[in-house]
């Protein structure tokens, strides 16, 4: 498993350090499973972790973050909102995964998995 990598996200005084585990096999992979935890939840989970360590067995890359306030990401959770974290997720998702991917989450993480598709359709 990777170590996490930084992504900043945000402009200015909205600007937060978004912490990042994107593993893919050696020799690339075929698709990426991106993992959106739950509402206080992170990357290092039980189930984040699991779902990590499966795609590794597999052969398929694997993309898990912490949203602001969350886990080793920078920010305080109290200055979090489903607005945020959805950015946080979608610049993730663009910048950090690469390939198809399956999009699998828990808990908060299913209602912004329906938020970047019709993000993705209005920038097009």
């Amino acid at each position: 498993m990777s170590e996490p990598q930084t992504l900043i996200v945000g402009q200015g005084a909205e600007a937060r350090q978004i912490a990042v585990r994107a593993d893919v096999p050696i020799g690339g992979a075929p698709a990426g499973l991106f993992w959106l935890s739950g509402f206080m939840s992170d990357m290092a989970s039980t189930k984040a972790t699991a779902v990590a360590e499966w795609a590794t067995r597999e052969g398929l890359a694997s993309t898990r973050f912490d949203y602001s306030g969350h886990g080793v990401s920078s920010g305080d959770f109290r200055d979090g909102t489903i607005g945020r974290w959805l950015e946080e997720a979608f610049e993730v998702f663009v910048r950090a995964s690469k390939g198809p991917q399956i999009v699998l989450r828990a808990s908060m993480g299913g209602y912004i998995t329906l938020l970047p598709p019709r993000k993705l359709q209005n920038t097009a």
